[in-house]
Order: structure tokens, then C-alpha cells, then sequence
């Protein structure tokens, strides 16, 4: 029975069962078995111990005093509607068993039975639980040609970004994400989860500038009571809390060298200390990291341990800046005045072609999350307004409308999306080289991007620089 219990390695179980002897002997057999387990008296203490920390699936008597079994089933399915019950009586009957699975339960065995039996109807709900993960994720990340799980973009640098993702699914290998602020660094690091065989457990987030030096290696590793002035009571650190799940450590040069050299540690055991207290901790997790820093002169200054550098630097996937990727503009400003309609509660509105000229040419320093920022206050400044042309926007790009003409001559909204944006794209770098005369080394200056990029974007849509001198 251990090969088939091999088949979700360490599962977390939780049992309860106001029975002593039966609590301990389906404790001890299921952890004979490989499985992590965890043995409660009673229905309360089973939910309150999921809401604390969830499991993989919980096995529990049906007649317990106070919560019952039944009581029990509803109140982890109203917790976690993927949670998995299997109920376990005395008392079995075609009915109790049809009722409960009605009600949620994955199956239903009756007493007395043997380990090996209860261990083969886990893993048929372990594997069931996983199949719905799958299936749900898959959905999700259905690729398109503009986006993937979540990631907006159809520039090459973000395909390459979406095709490392892929090629990094079911992966637990530690990835190292890097890029100016606002590039997306978190959403690449949800990406990761959301592909992994991790998908449905937790997805901690520390955002280690956010956090002073006094507080963080509390935040991370957690603390006993009396570890430090005001400490008095327990806490779970973040990375106990992402225990099966994936913990994203946002700009992780600044943590301390004591920090990071614990954190390290944790790397090479899969076990935390807490502060202040002398026993490890367990904990499976996968840890993405990622900085707007230069790792490497962070590592050559000292601040940043080789070591950890190393052992996080396994896969590394780069996001380059908005101005590099100038083409994936009209899919974002078209994903953002989507959510702002949503955040905001108004009417969707359109973005006119004049504006999103002005926006495409804006170098963007704060990237993505800036982009976003500017759409969401042009959508709450004009409530009532159904597009948002040039004049609308801040004082600031108002001046760099110049000759862009207000509607796009080859009528790119009576077109889908992607025959929107090639010609958008087209009469962008049309008004480019015109103001240049053909000139491309100009022109791409005044674009923002390099001579190399701009003739790979022109040659795409047929444009020269010949067709523009006088």
C-alpha cells in the first residue's frame, strides 16, 4: 500500500475522531504510510484547525458529540469548496453513504476496516482533488495571442517570458525573477504557482522594502513568545504559512545578511527556527525571488550573500521594461480600462486612437504598474465619457499629440483586436518616420527603443524608411 500512497508524496491529513484508540490507530497507520497527519477530538477543533493551516484532506467519524461529522463536512466545504472529506462510521447504511457524498463527502467507508483500505480512498480523492486543480488551472491559462495566465503581452520578449513559464510547469525549481519596478515581477511569480503541481496551495507574498529591518525576520521565520520585546504571543512566520504551497520574496536584496543567510538555511533543510525558539519546522514550499537591483554588484558590494545568489539564481526569467516593448501597450491600456470599469463600477469605455499614440510613446519609468495608475484616473476623471481621446490626458503628454491624426484612417475599430493593434502599429511608426523623413536611427530614438527593434517592427508591417525621404 506505501507504493500508492507514493503517488502524492507527504499529503496532509487532518483526523478527527472523539474515539481515542480509533484516533491513534488511523494517525498511526496513515503516517506508517508516508502521509502527514495531524489527530483532533472533535468537529470543532477539525474546522478550526483547517482554518488555521489547511490540509489536503480530512478524514472524520460521523457521530461525534457536539459538531458531527456531517456538521463537520459542511463547514470545511463552506471554508475551502475544494476541500476533501472522507467520513468514516459504525453506523454505515446505502443512505448515510449517499447522503453524505450528496452533501460533499468524496467517499464514505465503515468501521472496522483495515489502514490499506482507507489509504486507497485517499488517494482516490487525493487524485481526484489534483485532476479538478488541473483542469480549473488549465482553463485559466488557456494561451491566446495576447496574454497567458494572467500576463498580458505580444511583444517578443514577453512570448519568451510565457515560454519559460511553460516550459517550467509541474517544475519546482527555484526561480529568480528580474526587472525594473512595475514590470509584473509578482504576476510572473503567480504565473509559476498557478502552473505548478503547488497550484492549490498557499501563495504567500513578502515585500521586503515594505517591511522595516526590526520586523522582517519576524514576518519571515516567525517567533516564540518572549523572543523580543513586545513578542507575546506565537506567531507562524511566512514561511510556514506557504508550507505546500509557494512563497514570492519581493526584492530580496534588501533583506538582512542575517536574514538571508536563515533564509539559505531554509533552502538547504526545508526547515525554519523560529525566533526565539530551538525546535525546526518542516516546511515544503518552493520559493521564488525577485529584485529591480544589479544582483550580481550586490553580491561583488556584499550586501547580498553568493550563496543564497546562487541557490535562487537557478532559473532566471527577465521582464523587460514598457519602452522596450512598446507594441504590448494597446493589449494592456485595453486589460486595465476592463478592471477599472470593474474596480470603478462604471461603464467600460474606449481608449480613441489619438490617445493610445500618446500613450505608446511614453517612456514609462514606473512601467506596467504606472500605465495601469494612468488609466484607472483618466477612467475615474471622466465617468460619463465613453472614449478617451488626446485631450483627456495628463497635462504632461497633452503636448506630444503634435500631428496625430484623432480617428485611424484605416478604421482599425470596425476590426478585431489584433487587426486593431497591426494598424495601430502601422500608422504609429508611419507618423514616426514621416517626422523623420525616413530617418530610422532618429526615429527610434524619438520611439524609445533600439535601431534593431524598430527595423524588425517595420519590416513586419511593411514599412521602409525610403518610403519617407523627400
Amino acid at each position: 500500500m506505501s507504493e500508492t500512497a507514493g503517488t502524492t508524496p507527504r499529503a496532509r491529513i487532518l483526523v478527527a475522531d472523539d474515539e481515542e484508540s480509533m484516533r491513534h490507530f488511523v494517525a498511526r497507520g496513515l503516517k506508517r504510510l508516508g502521509y502527514e497527519v495531524e489527530a483532533v477530538a472533535s468537529g470543532q477543533d477539525a474546522v478550526g484547525r483547517w482554518e488555521a493551516q489547511r490540509f489536503d484532506l480530512c478524514v472524520s467519524d460521523v457521530r461525534m458529540p457536539g459538531m458531527d461529522g456531517m456538521e463537520t463536512l459542511a463547514r470545511l466545504r463552506g471554508l475551502d469548496p475544494d476541500a476533501q472529506v472522507v467520513l468514516m462510521t459504525a453506523y454505515g447504511s446505502i443512505q448515510n453513504a449517499v447522503d453524505a457524498i450528496r452533501k460533499g463527502a468524496f467517499d464514505y467507508v465503515t468501521k472496522p476496516f483495515e489502514i490499506d483500505e482507507l489509504a486507497v480512498v485517499i488517494e482516490r480523492a487525493l487524485q481526484h482533488k489534483a485532476l479538478r486543480t488541473e483542469n480549473r488551472e488549465l482553463k485559466k491559462l488557456v494561451d491566446s495571442r495576447d496574454g497567458y495566465a494572467g500576463l498580458v503581452g505580444q511583444s517578443p520578449a514577453m512570448r519568451g517570458v510565457f515560454a519559460t513559464i511553460e516550459r517550467l510547469r509541474g517544475s519546482e525549481a527555484t526561480v529568480l525573477v528580474t526587472g525594473e519596478s512595475g514590470t509584473g515581477k509578482e504576476m510572473v511569480a503567480r504565473a509559476l504557482h498557478a502552473t505548478s503541481a503547488r497550484a492549490g496551495g498557499p501563495f504567500v507574498v513578502l515585500q521586503c522594502a515594505a517591511i522595516p529591518d526590526t520586523l522582517l525576520e519576524s514576518e519571515l521565520f516567525g517567533h516564540e513568545p518572549g523572543a523580543f520585546t513586545g513578542a507575546v504571543k506565537k506567531k507562524r512566520g511566512l514561511i510556514e504559512k506557504a508550507h505546500g504551497g509557494t512563497l514570492f520574496v519581493d526584492e530580496i536584496a534588501d533583506l538582512s545578511l542575517m536574514a538571508q543567510s536563515k533564509l539559505e538555511r531554509v533552502l538547504e533543510t526545508r526547515e525554519v527556527v523560529p525566533l526565539g525558539g530551538s525546535e525546526a519546522v518542516h516546511v515544503d514550499l518552493r520559493i521564488v525571488a525577485a529584485s529591480n537591483k544589479d544582483l550580481e554588484a550586490a553580491v561583488r558590494a556584499g550586501t547580498l550573500r553568493r550563496e543564497l545568489y546562487f541557490r535562487l539564481d537557478v532559473v532566471r526569467i527577465h521582464l523587460a521594461p514598457l519602452r522596450e516593448r512598446r507594441e504590448d501597450v494597446p493589449l494592456l491600456v485595453d486589460r486595465f480600462l476592463e478592471t477599472a470599469a470593474a474596480r470603478l463600477g462604471i461603464p467600460r469605455k474606449r481608449i480613441g486612437f489619438d490617445a493610445m499614440v500618446v500613450l505608446s510613446r511614453q517612456s514609462w519609468p514606473g512601467n506596467v504598474r504606472e500605465l495601469a495608475n494612468v488609466v484607472e484616473r483618466l477612467c475615474a476623471l471622466r465617468p460619463d465619457a465613453e472614449e478617451i481621446g488626446a485631450l483627456d490626458l495628463p497635462d504632461e503628454m497633452r503636448g506630444q499629440v503634435g500631428s496625430i491624426p484623432t480617428s485611424d484612417p484605416r478604421g482599425v475599430g470596425q476590426l478585431d483586436w489584433a487587426a486593431a493593434v497591426e494598424g495601430f502599429e502601422r500608422a504609429y511608426f508611419a507618423q514616426l518616420l514621416k517626422k523623420t523623413g525616413g530617418n530610422m536611427t532618429e526615429a527610434a530614438e524619438l520611439a524609445g527603443m533600439s535601431r534593431g527593434h524598430l527595423h524588425r517592427k517595420t519590416k513586419e508591417l511593411g514599412l521602409t524608411g525610403e518610403q519617407f525621404r523627400a
